[in-house]
């Protein structure tokens, strides 16, 4: 019995003195003054931003936080700031074991880039958010041009989502176009014609249909002899030579 209560007394003991050197270690990791900081961009196949662009960033937001004692800063009003780059999808800031501030930062990732007649353009990423070109990197995603209103964004959007997701069709569609009354048009890696869907609306169909109306097609005329090919009516396979 006295075993085993000295052996608890000991457990006891033990626990108490762990539970005080973390206190003791977190109470000096909190005074110690930042003087860096670690940017780890986890897609950082696609350099939107860097770290010296987080850090002035975070500057222009009137967010100090080099010469700061690690307790006097807010890393909750960091990330959201730091989140309110167009670039940024979502950060997380930390405190490593060491004491070092660390930023974790997920940058956006374009499916598509928009370019309306007479403007500079922009990206849709992959949630349907539009952000603005970056003088850093060009990715290599399809390209939408023509009369394109902000009212086009989620059709643009939900149509090259779709072709994504598809070995068959986001290898073949080369560049989308959309027309003054608002038909989405696209080319072709082969045959040098164009594909008019109208809208989205069928559009799982609409492509199924012309999928099968180019397996048959390449046993027989080929592609190369049409001009454009009309999907826009239900049901219908139009061609033009």
């Amino acid at each position: 019995m006295k075993k085993y209560v000295f052996k608890w007394i000991l457990l006891s003991v033990a626990l108490i003195g762990i539970v005080a050197l973390f206190f003791v270690f977190n109470n000096k990791k909190n005074k110690e003054v930042v003087n860096d900081v670690t940017v780890n961009v986890i897609n950082s196949h696609s350099p939107f931003v860097s770290k010296e662009m987080i850090v002035q960033h975070l500057r222009n937001d009137s967010i100090v936080f080099l010469g700061i004692a690690a307790e006097r800063i807010d890393l909750s009003q960091m990330e959201t700031s730091v989140e309110n780059n167009p670039y940024v999808e979502y950060a997380d800031c930390y405190f490593s074991l060491n004491g070092g501030l660390t930023i974790d930062i997920s940058q956006r990732t374009p499916i598509l880039r928009v370019q309306p007649e007479g403007t500079t353009g922009y990206y849709i990423d992959r949630t349907g958010v539009q952000f603005p070109l970056s003088p850093m990197y060009t990715p290599n995603v399809k390209i939408a041009t023509g009369h394109i209103q902000n009212d086009l964004n989620k059709k643009l959007y939900t149509f090259t989502s779709y072709v994504n997701q598809s070995t068959f069709w986001k290898p073949f569609i080369e560049q989308i176009f959309v027309r003054p009354n608002g038909d989405i048009v696209f080319t072709t890696q082969i045959g040098g014609h164009e594909v008019n869907i109208g809208d989205n609306e069928r559009l799982p169909q609409k492509l199924d249909k012309l999928e099968k109306f180019y397996k048959r097609a390449s046993s027989n005329l080929g592609w190369e002899v049409y001009r454009e090919i009309n999907l826009k009516f239900k049901d219908q396979v139009i061609c033009s030579k």
